[in-house]
């Protein structure tokens, strides 16, 4: 108990071999002690408050701090599909297993590498803004999908969608959370078709893979709550949704 190294006086009764490892002892104060209060363990916060000690006040004093990203809405909210998601915020940080990463890593002979390619094109060795979606193939898929949507200037390069991204993260309209859910989509489409062209050799042209994706965010659009904005209606109709569900609730 923590009265067992408190003197009477109220001195630390440290082993003095802790104070060579443990140095910040010396500048530790005494507690009050208080006979009719049981000893209880406490987490000092990075504010220096008290609070009960717990896995989620040790890892928030712990891990690594940096500035809140400005694309995290159009990323993470409360309509997205969750796997799609978190294969999205691998796009953005860049940490897939493209070919270009493993050329650095030098993963393979020397040989395997000069010969990769873009699985979808056949043509360059493939990155994240080869694939997403500069590469002749993905290029087709996105501008096949995007014709559901209004992007403005969106073009098919991975710089202009981040940019939009980050321009309408905050827009939580029924349109802009389409849009999000339909970029989240694309990306994971078409990577999955990658990988089945790569160890499968299954392959779907791009008018199929766009379906696949329209499908999927339809889908989605459909377990919303519609409301009657005008608006709404116009996007149901060009998602060839009835409007049966009368209240959209945004994030």
């Amino acid at each position: 108990m923590v009265a067992e190294i408190i003197t009477e006086n109220g001195q630390w009764l440290w082993p003095e071999a802790w104070y060579d490892i443990y140095p910040v002892l010396i500048n530790v104060d005494t507690p009050q002690l208080m006979s009719d209060a049981d000893d209880r363990l406490g987490w000092k916060d990075l504010e220096g408050n008290l609070q009960v000690f717990g896995s989620w006040e040790v890892w928030n004093n712990l891990r690594q701090r940096n500035s809140k990203v400005e694309w995290t809405n159009s990323v993470w909210f409360s309509q997205c599909i969750p796997r799609h998601s978190f294969h999205l915020w691998l796009v953005i940080k860049n940490k897939l297993k493209t070919q270009d990463r493993m050329a650095v890593w030098e993963a393979g002979s020397a040989t395997n590498l000069q010969l990769m390619c873009c699985p979808l094109c056949n043509y360059d060795r493939d990155s994240r803004d080869h694939i997403f979606f500069q590469c002749s193939y993905a290029s087709e898929v996105w501008g096949l999908v995007r014709n559901m949507v209004d992007m403005g200037g969106v073009t098919d390069t991975w710089n202009s969608i981040m940019q939009w991204m980050e321009l309408n993260a905050n827009n939580r309209t029924l349109d802009h959370i389409v849009c999000n859910i339909l970029v989240a989509a694309s990306t994971y489409f078409i990577w999955q078709e990658r990988n089945n062209r790569l160890f499968s050799q299954g392959q779907r042209n791009a008018s199929v893979l766009s379906k696949v994706i329209i499908d999927t965010v339809r889908l989605r659009i459909m377990g919303f709550k519609i409301g009657r904005d005008p608006k709404h209606k116009k996007i149901l109709d060009r998602w060839l949704i009835s409007k049966q569900r009368m209240e959209f609730e945004p994030g």
